[in-house]
């Protein structure tokens, strides 16, 4: 009858091993029942279970267990279990030691008595029994092999104990079990390695793919990887700020969704026009038409002084009429090199201005010249930035296509939401934003974490050619302003502001002359009200 119990004990142990294979996360905790269980079905008194290190070249203890020392299964402390040498200085296999011997043989060795046998040498077992008071006696070892046969670790296993306590040998039911037991602690580090493995590949394609989107710009090359630093760092200081967020608690998988979604947010990007990406100025297309209109006007000035010229000395007021005429381009000309580059706002006068330019004409000897075409003088009428309506809605769809391509790649269940936090970027809490003008309802934290990361960003990028980084005082402001109009997440700035990283943003990004000084009672006060 207790023979009957012992062995549905273990069969329940087995069980639970192989529910445990597919269900628990933890490594080591998985370890831990396969160890537990080699040593209660063999009733041994000392277990280890080694794991072969990233290089090759050592065994790491993982779990050591002596029952008869008190040393209870647990995590090996690497400073009394140090790492086990594979390889000597000049590359040659250790078969001295017994688990390196398991390993560089890849089979199970079974030895009944440790100091009478010729396998390996025994002098460090000895040692190690000298200096514990201890006996080791019988010892098995058994490698943990993948599906291509490659050593993983090893379990080893040291004095078997009969029912009175006595030291007995590891007999071949204990070997087939260990074996088996072997097997699937294989199975589950070759999937957790798998895993880690296609994770690994995973974030590295994300940070490839973003690195060749923000090289495709030769202006905002590091803005997709500022984006995801600042949108990480975040996350963080969400997940530890239980004042302002009481409610939230990233997980690791949940943190290293939202990093993913901050790489990929313009991931749709790779079908943006370069010329509309890098459009530095209003009239830039293949190059910057200014020079081609600055040539217009050095060639009508040259014709105008060949008119001023063939007039009579006589006639002053058509010679001042000419030096007008050409101080007028000069004017013009000046003019239109400021708002060209886009970085204000475009008055009413200015407006009329250009107006004034793209009418002007001038005949000699039959000719017409003039200083600007239709499609010239569009441009320079563009408001704010340096983009046309077509071309700003154009730029505005990379916002889409981020959502449209994130969407049809299979990411694992726990990286579902990428696309939506990474689409989103541009979207509003009061619902005014694009591509789907989501509500605030619709807007998970995580996708409000990306935006605001972007917008700092944007404001503050020093290396856009159509405008200077501004300053983190300005930048605060606005996004001040932004979060009292209901566009932004005020408490995300709260997260910014008082946890100090848009300062420790600013010092590892920013140029000097940006870190101004800050009324942070001042910001703070505008969407606080």
């Amino acid at each position: 009858m207790e023979t009957d119990l012992h062995y549905v004990e273990h069969i329940e142990k087995l069980k639970k091993i192989g529910i445990a294979l597919s269900a628990e996360k933890d490594i080591d905790e998985f370890f831990k029942l396969v160890l537990d269980e080699a040593i209660s079905y063999t009733n041994a008194d000392a277990g280890s279970l080694y794991r072969l290190s990233t290089d090759g070249k050592y065994l790491d203890f993982i779990l050591v267990c002596t029952r008869s020392k008190n040393i209870i299964l647990g995590r090996a402390d690497t400073i009394k279990w140090p790492s086990v040498p594979l390889y000597d200085d000049r590359g040659n296999k250790i078969l001295k030691n017994f688990v390196s011997y398991v390993v560089h043989n890849r089979k199970t060795v079974c030895i009944k008595d440790v100091y009478n046998q010729d396998v390996f040498d025994n002098s460090g077992t000895k040692k190690y029994d000298a200096a514990n008071v201890y006996r080791s006696k019988s010892m098995v070892g058994v490698p943990l092999l993948n599906h291509e046969n490659d050593i993983l670790g090893v379990i080893q296993l040291i004095n078997a104990l009969d029912n009175k306590g006595e030291i007995v040998y590891f007999n071949n039911q204990h070997i087939t079990m260990l074996e088996s037991l072997a097997s699937q602690a294989a199975i589950a580090l070759t999937n957790k390695e798998l895993i880690k493995g296609l994770e690994n590949l995973l974030n590295q394609f994300v940070k490839s793919i973003a690195n060749a989107i923000d090289r495709k710009s030769k202006y905002t090359g590091g803005h997709i990887s500022r984006v995801a630093y600042l949108t990480n760092k975040l996350a963080h200081e969400i997940d530890r700020d239980s004042r302002i967020f009481p409610e939230v608690k990233f997980s690791d998988d949940e943190i290293q969704e939202i990093s993913i979604a901050g790489w990929m947010h313009d991931v749709g990007k790779i079908t943006t026009p370069e010329h509309i990406m890098d459009k530095a100025t209003k009239l830039e297309k293949i190059t910057d038409r200014v020079d081609l209109i600055e040539l217009r006007i050095k060639l009508l000035k040259k014709v105008i002084e060949l008119d001023k010229l063939c007039t009579d000395d006589s006639q002053e007021s058509q010679h001042k009429a000419y030096q007008d005429k050409i101080d007028q381009l000069s004017e013009y000309f000046a003019f239109i090199k400021k708002i060209n580059r886009g970085n204000e706002y475009l008055s009413i006068e200015q407006q009329q201005k250009i107006d004034e330019i793209a009418s002007f004409y001038y005949h000699s000897n039959g000719n017409e010249y003039f200083l600007l075409t239709e499609e010239e003088k569009r441009n320079l009428a563009i408001k704010k930035g340096t983009l046309l309506p077509e071309e700003r809605e154009k730029m505005k769809e990379h916002a889409i296509i981020t959502h449209e391509m994130l969407s049809q790649l299979t990411f694992p269940k726990k990286f579902k939401n990428v696309p939506l936090y990474a689409s989103s970027h541009h979207e509003k809490l009061n619902g005014k934003g694009y591509p789907l003008h989501l509500t605030a309802a619709e807007l998970p934290l995580q996708a409000r974490i990306v935006a605001i990361a972007d917008i700092f960003e944007s404001l503050t990028a020093a290396d856009r050619p159509y405008k200077e980084g501004k300053s983190l005082d300005e930048t605060l402001e606005l996004l001040a302003t932004w979060a009292k109009v209901g566009e932004l997440d005020n408490r995300i700035l709260d997260i910014l502001i008082d946890s100090g990283l848009y300062l420790n943003y600013g010092k590892k990004f920013l140029q000097p002359k940006q870190l101004s000084k800050i009324d942070l009672e001042k910001i703070k006060s505008i969407y606080h009200v």
